[in-house]
């Protein structure tokens, strides 16, 4: 190529085929302004490379996870909020639905019960005479306090930072596990059938479990499998999770065909879809109806309550007392506060420095991300995510089947390349397509990710965002690669917004450039897969499975 045509990026110092030199006011805001940052006196009109653009985005998410106004910060390290890293709706809470979770034991939680409290019933279902359960401080009650506020706390005691994707959903709380620490089949068959009984009077069009039972039979001879088909007759969803030993086999509910089996997605705590890969979840046929899971949803780094009253608890708030306060005031809460701890009485004889060397390392053993939150793992925890997913869906349109919900969740989700498909079912739940479609409303895609693959209705919709572009046309390897490109229109939603929605008949990887007024290609900025083009450039890539 010759060196004259080449641009040379102001950011980098670089030579380029292309530089980008056209970005939407509002949507790019954040990463002209990182740009204009690095090197004074930039403006978008001067242009960058594809590369300076990507690593910008990097450094974009790092400040983001930086933001200790809104994430919190323990020893260094930040958990970001379930709804920002899926893209959820914040709009959705999941009003007027109610979610039954049928569990170890519960917890009146703060973040359940304030400045509402949306539990509608508390039940032990241990016994053949289910009764108000005992909520005195025991071990027995943590997982399903967990599995609920991740499910439908709206964050009380973290002013907001760690609400659910469903925060104003209603919730009936079924315990089945008994005094010695037992779950068995009955008490879960049990607490299913009161809620396919109650259904109605409660309005519970959900079911999470994230326990197993203890008969370790074939899932079409399963006596739970059973109750959870008539709870799926009775126009309730049920969610499953699905276990966290990949070399285990599927136990019921798990393995039931009519449930929604959910695995585990790593995320690596980040809003970048690059970083995504699949947690060491359950997985396997049933039988040789189908196989699970069916999806997959964050099952790592998780932000769940601890436990109010207990040990733990106090520990927590005393660990995160030391590690805000003074080196002045540091020593004399140790001493006050050292009894009510695990900690070791030597410690007292620590320097300051070696006192907070300690404190963050129990910090970071413990998962600790403030007094009140902890990060946890497993699917048991991805499972209600799916909950507070459908919970949205039905708030958006309160009409649906359980049929119908699966579905949308299916065709919506989206597929991880590099992990095979036995291992993730549909994919990665993508709430913010799901309640589009479940609200009959066209798919647009969440911010930075495109393009958008609509399965149901076999197409593909490409988006691009300029500001000052006369016209915006698409090829790839689909159309040949043909010089004169599939012309984008504008949307009516955005001057700056172009798109095009075009047919598929079949699945593979494709590639694809933007043609920006007839002469530049680009790859497109929003689509984070994409492979070097041999020209010192990108090609984006579309993934249809």
């Amino acid at each position: 190529m010759n060196q004259n045509m080449l641009h040379r990026c102001p950011i980098c110092g670089h030579k380029h085929e292309t530089l980008v030199n056209t970005f939407d006011q509002e949507m790019d805001e954040p990463l002209t302004r990182f740009l204009a940052e690095e090197v004074p006196g930039w403006k978008g009109s001067d242009g960058a490379c594809t590369r300076c653009i990507d690593q910008a985005g990097i450094a974009i998410e790092q400040e983001i996870l930086s933001r200790t106004g809104k994430y919190e910060v323990a020893a260094g390290f930040q958990i970001l909020p379930i709804g920002d890293r899926l893209t959820a709706d914040p709009d959705l809470t999941g009003k007027g639905v109610t979610i039954c979770l049928i569990d170890s034991g519960f917890d009146m939680h703060p973040d359940l019960i304030y400045p509402e409290n949306r539990i509608l019933k508390v039940l032990d279902m241990s016994t053949a005479n289910p009764s108000q359960t005992s909520m005195q401080p025991n071990g027995q009650r943590w997982h399903g306090t967990m599995t609920s506020v991740v499910c439908a706390g709206d964050g009380h005691l973290s002013k907001g930072k760690y609400k659910s994707l469903a925060p104003d959903a209603k919730l009936v709380l079924l315990r089945v596990m008994n005094d010695n620490g037992v779950i068995t089949s009955d008490s879960i068959i049990r607490a299913i059938n009161w809620a396919i009984h109650h259904q109605k009077n409660l309005n519970i069009r959900i079911i999470n479990l994230s326990v197993y039972g203890d008969e370790g039979i074939q899932s079409d001879r399963s006596p739970i499998n059973s109750a959870v088909h008539r709870a799926f007759q009775a126009g309730i969803v049920v969610v499953a999770a699905a276990g966290n030993d990949p070399y285990a086999q599927l136990n019921a509910p798990a393995n039931s065909i009519d449930v929604i089996s959910v695995g585990g997605l790593n995320d690596e705590n980040s809003i970048n879809p690059l970083m995504n890969t699949i947690y060491h979840s359950s997985y396997g046929s049933v039988g040789d109806m189908t196989r699970k899971p069916d999806l997959i949803a964050p099952a790592v780094w998780i932000p769940a309550p601890i436990l109010p009253g207990t040990s733990d608890h106090r520990e927590a708030e005393i660990l995160f007392k030391l590690a805000n306060s003074t080196d002045a005031a540091l020593p004399a809460i140790l001493v006050n506060e050292i009894s009510h701890t695990s900690m070791p009485v030597d410690l007292l004889k620590q320097s300051v420095s070696e006192v907070r060397e300690f404190v963050n390392k129990r910090i970071e053993e413990q998962k600790l991300i403030s007094g009140h939150y902890k990060h946890v793992d497993g699917t048991s925890f991805a499972a209600p995510i799916i909950c507070s997913v459908i919970a949205q869906m039905i708030e958006a349109n309160p009409a649906m089947d359980p049929v119908t919900i699966r579905e949308i969740l299916m065709v919506t989700a989206r597929f991880l390349p590099a992990v095979d498909r036995e291992k993730q079912g549909w994919g990665v739940v993508q709430p913010k397509y799901a309640t589009q479609m479940a609200a009959g409303k066209t798919l647009s895609p969440p911010a930075g990710v495109t393009p958008v693959i609509d399965y149901k209705n076999m197409k593909v919709s490409f988006f691009f965002y300029q500001q000052e572009a006369t016209s915006v046309g698409i090829t790839g390897d689909f159309l040949q690669w043909n010089t004169e490109p599939v012309p984008l229109t504008k949307t009516a939603k955005s001057k700056n917004e172009w798109s095009i929605s075009v047919p598929f008949q079949r699945k593979g990887v494709f590639k694809y450039k933007f043609i920006i007024d007839q002469d530049k290609w680009i790859a497109d900025p929003r689509n984070p897969y994409r492979d070097l083009d041999g020209y010192n450039g990108f090609n984006s890539k579309l993934i249809i499975q």
